[in-house]
């Protein structure tokens, strides 16, 4: 069993990523970058929290690896960059950043998007990693306006921002890679929220002219900007298209193409057949805008901004994006409707983006920031002591056996216990690959085990642990959970005597 490498785990996609690949049963690591606020952890502790409560059922975490994928190695320490080669064989390369213009030849979007996927190309081929995915976008075919087919990349087309251009010059790279044996290239158009409930952690594109418009509506007189035209400030008839697709269905098709070998080695549009316009996406705003408006409450703001004035604001704060309006190409997706003839794109009508709209009403645009979950069992803190232990073994012995641990539910994730001679004598990041046994259990089951407030043939007997493979006896891993125990246990005593 080999892993695979998951990057931009934390962004929209991402996020849906990690449910899905983890749903499918797709063996996952994932490489994230420290915030201010959060360890790599904990940011995907967060996730795998909010994803637990949406689904009603406990989830293992994947293999989490800090690092920053605009640093060589992906800022990968020497240890993790040991464990990606012998243990993952594929790469998902989600991260970029959404920037449209950049301030500085160094910064962002060349920075990830061009920068970043030179590291990981690096990582792979340092890493023997042969296979990849790479989640580039429908837009890389700049102002054309004719049909964009799937196996198209650089024709001679002219970008209409830096994203667009960074993320042509990424594709190519990534083309251009030789050692690699497969390339499967997703091209997904404007990633919105979730279909059904609005979620989202991204607020550009489709969310700009909402939240100008929000900012607007709550800070200018109501009588001067109902009369104001947003799409004559912005130079447009209402015709234009927009190809919106919602993040859920991105991932769900992404997943899909990753789990299916078969699938391997083509690009595919991630695309909406039956595109919004953008009359139909100011109307959702107008809307909003009655929802909003409170005309008979007293205004106490500048009363003396004129129309004209409030649809030339509107035109330079939306100026950046002035490209994103233009009307979009005809995207051609046979070859993914053929590959997913039962997952049709979702049609982005109204009720959905008024559901899209509501969601980022009622979370204030994504401030104040996500609340961190809680970490309630930590396993990782009681692993320590073996994870240090194996760091300082020898070179791998004739009678030396793994067992692998697959903790789901807070605080989990996925590690092996490493047995020689009858005794535990470290333990290893990720499941361990080949016919060595396999235990099933939840994070509150592992913390009761290992403080010995539950025997390991109760938690056999009830069905909360559970064990596959036959390279072991129940009386071995018995022991291994003892051994675990104890020395926990012995951890425990002296830091609380300390």
């Amino acid at each position: 069993m080999k892993y695979h490498l998951l990057t931009g785990a934390t962004g929209l996609l991402g996020r849906y990523l990690i449910r899905d690949l983890t749903l499918a049963d797709v063996p996952l690591a994932v490489v994230v970058r420290r915030s201010r606020f959060e360890s790599a952890t904990q940011r995907i502790e967060t996730a795998m929290a909010y994803w637990e409560a949406e689904l009603g059922r406990a989830l293992v975490r994947p293999v989490v690896l800090e690092g920053d994928i605009t640093q060589s190695g992906l800022g990968l320490s020497a240890a993790d960059q040991a464990w990606v080669a012998e243990n993952c064989d594929t790469m998902v390369h989600s991260a970029a950043s959404l920037t449209f213009y950049a301030d500085s030849e160094e910064g962002e979007p060349w920075r990830s998007n061009i920068l970043g996927t030179r590291h990981m190309l690096g990582l792979c081929r340092d890493a023997g990693i042969r296979k990849l995915h790479h989640v580039s976008t429908a837009y890389i075919c700049g102002t054309r306006r004719d049909v964009i087919r799937e196996d198209e990349v650089d024709v001679g087309q002219e970008p209409s921002n830096d994203y667009e251009s960074s993320k042509l010059t990424a594709e190519k790279e990534v083309r251009a890679a030789d050692f690699l044996d497969v390339l499967t290239v997703h091209r997904p158009s404007i990633i919105v929220g979730d279909a059904e409930t609005g979620f989202t952690v991204s607020y550009h594109g489709f969310y700009t002219p909402l939240r100008l418009v929000h900012a607007m509506v709550t800070s200018l007189p109501w009588e001067s900007f109902v009369q104001c035209d947003l799409l004559g400030a912005l130079q447009l008839d209402g015709s234009e298209r927009k190809n919106l697709v919602p993040v859920d269905w991105v991932s769900k098709a992404m997943t899909e193409v990753i789990a299916r070998p078969d699938l391997h080695g083509e690009t595919y549009h991630f695309t909406n057949p039956k595109p919004a316009t953008v009359a139909e996406m100011l109307a959702a705003l107008a809307s909003m805008v009655m929802k909003l408006a409170r005309p008979d409450e007293p205004f106490t703001g500048n009363k003396n901004i004129s129309v004209d004035e409030i649809g030339e604001t509107f035109r330079e704060q939306m100026g950046v994006y002035q490209s994103y309006w233009s009307d979009d190409p005809a995207f051609d997706s046979t070859r993914t409707e053929q590959a997913l003839p039962d997952l049709p794109c979702p049609v982005v009508d109204d009720a959905m983006m008024d559901r899209l709209i509501s969601f980022a009403l009622e979370k204030n645009f994504g401030w104040p920031r996500e609340a961190t979950a809680k970490i309630k069992f930590p396993v990782a803190e009681d692993l320590a002591p073996w994870l240090a232990n194996a760091n300082q073994l020898a070179q791998e012995s004739s009678d030396r056996r793994y067992v692998s641990l697959q903790i789901c539910g807070s605080g989990g994730g996925q590690w092996h216990m490493i047995v020689d001679h009858g005794r535990l004598v470290g333990v290893g990041a990720g499941l361990q690959n080949g016919d060595s046994p396999t235990c099933y259990l939840n994070s509150d089951t592992f913390t009761r085990l290992t403080r010995g407030e539950l025997s390991w043939e109760t938690a056999l007997q009830s069905g909360r642990l559970v064990t596959t493979g036959h390279a072991a006896s129940s009386e071995q891993l018995a022991r291994c959970f003892h051994d675990l125990a104890s020395l926990t246990r012995s951890d425990t005593t002296n830091n609380c005597a300390n």
